[in-house]
């Protein structure tokens, strides 16, 4: 009787700590991750703010930069072929650069 009562306190012994030390990961990992959201809707909302300033002081020029921005993102992985209307056979030449350096990295 004396040794399973010692072996349920050194059950217990071994338990209790491990758990706390795992809430205590627990609540140590929720905190980052709290910090790492706040942190980045804080600079997300300065970046709007600052975006919205230079939109009041030059409206056309901070659209057309938006613009070119978003272009750029959607854009950035597609093929791309450059059609013009003036042009003598509509398709403009252009040096595939995004081939060029898929094979440089192979």
């Amino acid at each position: 009787m004396e040794r399973s009562k010692n072996e349920a306190e050194a059950y217990a012994n071994d338990v209790i700590p491990r758990a706390r030390g795992e809430a205590a990961k627990i609540l140590q990992a929720a905190e980052a991750y709290k910090k790492e959201v706040v942190a980045k809707a804080e600079g997300e909302a300065s970046r709007f703010l600052a975006i919205y300033n230079e939109y009041k002081n030059a409206k056309s020029v901070t659209q057309e930069r938006m613009y070119l921005e978003t272009m750029e993102k959607v854009l950035a992985d597609i093929d791309k072929v450059i059609i013009e209307k003036n042009a003598g056979s509509g398709v403009v030449p252009y040096l595939p650069l995004p081939e060029l350096k898929k094979k440089v990295t192979n």
